[in-house]
């Protein structure tokens, strides 16, 4: 049975939403096609590119990264994916097949009783603190993974990695990040000469190029030769 999902209109506002790159909001999308009554899905990349982006030149696989470092989607298990907000959206068709996969492992919460000894709960907090500590390492790292996918000049990844660390980007300003390298691999000084003069990730970082306005580099000529509206946007 084919699968039926809704879009609501406050999606495209949704500020989770809104921090996506446009085809990675379309993915997104598509992963609800994807995924069964209990938003539950197998993790394949490649089978997305065919099925949803057959004729568009993209990296998938940095439009995955990006989806999941923004958290809208998460991994469990071996090869598989579940989104935590597919249920609260989506009105699932009584008759559609129950899920075949796995339950994604919940959190248990810590219970404490009165013969609870001060160690003990010492160390609990300091369990807390290494465990959030590890999902916001993990959170940066696939940020940075997503950025490094799409960034065009792999070279310097040490230092690219450092100047992330440095900015701590959000989830809103890393999908802004990504969106402007996206942009600036159409400008002008990134096409020219075979990507010559594309700068190290690391000083497009440090400088916060993001920001930069981009200068396309198409020509506009009109009747006569006349190329006035060279670099026009």
């Amino acid at each position: 049975m084919a699968r039926i999902r809704t879009i609501k209109p406050e999606f495209f506002t949704s500020e989770d939403i809104v921090a996506l790159s446009p085809f990675a909001r379309l993915l997104y999308i598509a992963l609800w096609c994807e995924a069964d009554r209990e938003g539950r899905l197998f993790w394949k990349p490649k089978t997305f590119k065919i099925r949803y982006f057959p004729a568009d030149d993209l990296d998938i696989n940095a439009l995955c990264e990006e989806i999941l470092a923004s958290g809208v989607v998460e991994l469990y298990d071996d090869g598989l994916a579940h989104i935590p907000m597919f249920l609260k959206h989506q009105h699932i068709n009584p008759r559609e097949s129950k899920s075949e996969l796995p339950e994604p492992v919940k959190k248990k919460a810590r219970v404490s009783d009165a013969s609870t000894t001060r160690e003990s709960r010492d160390s609990d907090v300091q369990v807390g603190r290494e465990g959030k500590e590890g999902k916001e390492h993990a959170s940066v790292d696939a940020g940075f993974d997503a950025f490094w996918q799409a960034y065009p000049l792999k070279k310097s990844k040490k230092d690219a990695v450092k100047a992330w660390a440095k900015i701590k980007p959000n989830e809103h300003l890393a999908g802004k990040i990504l969106q402007a390298v996206q942009r600036a691999m159409t400008s002008e000084d990134w096409t020219k000469d075979g990507g010559r003069y594309i700068p190290h990730a690391s000083t497009w970082l440090n400088g916060e190029r993001w920001n930069d306005e981009v200068q396309t580099g198409f020509t506009l000529t009109a009747p006569g030769g006349d190329t006035r509206f060279k670099g026009a946007k």
